[in-house]
C-alpha cells in the first residue's frame, strides 16, 4: 500500500512538471516593442569649446629698460591712448645729453673754423691791397724809365728790368686775388656756416646730420617708453610688474575688446569634412541654476589638424573650428567652457531603431520583429548611424514592431510575444 502511494506521488509530480513545461513553452513572452515609423534622424557630435576673445591685442614693449610704472591692473577697462606702463628713460636722457653736447661742440668747431677763415680772408685782402700798391708803383717806375730811355737818359737794361718787375707784380696780384676768391667761396658769406657745395661744408653738414639722426632716434625711443593703449578694451593679463627689466618686443600684457568673443572647439579629423563655414551650431553653457542654450555659427575651419591630448591622456589629431555666438548671448568671459553641438548629417523620413536592437546574423545584421504575434528574425541593411540610432535602409516597413531587447530568455523564431 505504501509503495502504491509513493508511485502515485512521483507520477503526479512528473505530470505537474510536464504540464508546467508545456505551459511555459506556449506562454507568450512579455517584451518591450518598438513600432517603427518614418522620422528625422540627426547625426550630431558634442565637443567642448573654450571662449576666447575675438579681438585680442598683445601689448609689446617697443624699447628695453626697467618698468618704472604700471598704470593698470588686470580687469581694468582702458581707453585708446590711455597710459598702460612707463619705462625708465634715464639712460636715454644721458645719451641724449651726450649727443647734444657733441652737437654743440661740433657747432663750436665749425664756428672756430669760420673765424680762422675770416682771419685768412682779412689777411688775404690786405695782401691784395699791398700787391695793388706795389703794382701801381712798378707801373709808374716803368713809365718813367721808358721816357728817360727814349730821351737817351736811361739804359735799355733798366727799362727791361722795370718791365720784368711789372709783369712779376701783375702775376702776384692775380695769384693773391685768386686765393682771396677761393677763401671767400669757402666762407660763403661768413654768416650761415660753410656752404653745402664746399668740402668743409659737406664735412660739417654730414657730422651734424649724423648727430641729429641719433638724437631723433633717442627722442623717438623716449617717446615710445610711454606705452599707451592702441584700442579700447579690458586688460586680460599682465606678464610683468614694476621694477622688472624688459627687452624690446617683449609681451607686457593683453587687451581684449569686451563682448566680442569666439568659441574654439577641436573636432576629430574624421568629422571635419561635414563642417563648413556658416554652419549653425548649438551652444550650451552649464550653470547651477540650469543650462543656457543659445545659437552660433561656424566662422572658420582650420586648414590642418594639430595634436591634442585627450582627458584620457591619448594623443589625437584634431582640427580647430571657430564659432561666433549669435542671438541672445549670455555673459561670457575668456576661458569659459561650453558644449558645442554640431549636426553632421540629417535625413528625413527614415526608419530607425536603437543600435541595441541589432545583432550579427549570417554574416550580416538582423533584428527581431513581431508579426502576427510571433517573433521572426529579420535581416536588414543598415544606413546612417548616430550615437543611439541606426537607420534601416532595407528589411523593415512602417508599422513593424521590433523587439528592443534581442537577448530575451526563451526568445526563438515563432515564439509568441506580447507587450
Amino acid at each position: 500500500m505504501k509503495k502504491s502511494v509513493k508511485a502515485a506521488g512521483i507520477i503526479g509530480f512528473v505530470v505537474l512538471v510536464v504540464a508546467y513545461g508545456l505551459f511555459a513553452a506556449t506562454r507568450p513572452l512579455e517584451a518591450e516593442l518598438i513600432k517603427v515609423q518614418p522620422q528625422r534622424v540627426v547625426q550630431k557630435i558634442k565637443e567642448e569649446g573654450i571662449v576666447e576673445a575675438a579681438s585680442e591685442r598683445t601689448v609689446y614693449s617697443p624699447v628695453g629698460g626697467q618698468i618704472l610704472t604700471l598704470a593698470v591692473r588686470e580687469g581694468h577697462r582702458v581707453s585708446r591712448g590711455q597710459l598702460l606702463a612707463q619705462i625708465n628713460t634715464r639712460e636715454l636722457e644721458f645719451e641724449l645729453a651726450q649727443l647734444r653736447a657733441q652737437r654743440k661742440s661740433l657747432a663750436g668747431q665749425e664756428e672756430k673754423s669760420l673765424q680762422e677763415l675770416r682771419e685768412q680772408i682779412r689777411e688775404q685782402r690786405l695782401a691784395v691791397e699791398e700787391a695793388k700798391l706795389e703794382l701801381v708803383k712798378a707801373e709808374a717806375d716803368y713809365k718813367r724809365l721808358k721816357s728817360l730811355y727814349e730821351a737817351g737818359a736811361a739804359a735799355l737794361t733798366e727799362v727791361e728790368a722795370a718791365e720784368k718787375t711789372l709783369e712779376t707784380l701783375k702775376n702776384e696780384l692775380a695769384r693773391r686775388e685768386e686765393r682771396l676768391k677761393f677763401l671767400e667761396e669757402q666762407a660763403g658769406g661768413l654768416e650761415a656756416g660753410f656752404p653745402e657745395g664746399t668740402a668743409t661744408g659737406r664735412y660739417f653738414r654730414g657730422l651734424m646730420e649724423a648727430l641729429d639722426a641719433q638724437i631723433s632716434y633717442l627722442e623717438y625711443r623716449k617717446q615710445q617708453s610711454r606705452i599707451i593703449a592702441a584700442v579700447d578694451g579690458v586688460v586680460q593679463e599682465i606678464n610683468v610688474r614694476e621694477g622688472t627689466f624688459v627687452s624690446p618686443q617683449e609681451p607686457l600684457m593683453k587687451l581684449v575688446v569686451p563682448g566680442d568673443y569666439e568659441i574654439n572647439a577641436y573636432l576629430p579629423a574624421e568629422d571635419v569634412p561635414a563642417v563648413k563655414a556658416g554652419m549653425k551650431v548649438t551652444l550650451i553653457q552649464k550653470r547651477r541654476d540650469g543650462d543656457l542654450v543659445f545659437q552660433g555659427s561656424v566662422k572658420s575651419v582650420a586648414p590642418s589638424a594639430v595634436e591634442r591630448v585627450s582627458p584620457l591622456g591619448l594623443v589625437e589629431r584634431r582640427v580647430k573650428v571657430t564659432i561666433r555666438p549669435e542671438g541672445e548671448v549670455p555673459e561670457l568671459r575668456p576661458g569659459y567652457s561650453l558644449d558645442v553641438e554640431f549636426i553632421l548629417r540629417e535625413q528625413e523620413g527614415k526608419l530607425a531603431v536603437p543600435k541595441t536592437c541589432l545583432f550579427p546574423y549570417e554574416g550580416g545584421d538582423a533584428l527581431w520583429v513581431v508579426r502576427d504575434g510571433r517573433a521572426h528574425i529579420q535581416r536588414v541593411e543598415k544606413g546612417m548611424e548616430t550615437d543611439e540610432l541606426v537607420v534601416i535602409e532595407e528589411g523593415l516597413v512602417p508599422g513593424d514592431l521590433v523587439l528592443k531587447n534581442p537577448r530575451l530568455e526563451g526568445l526563438e523564431p515563432g515564439k509568441r510575444v506580447r507587450r
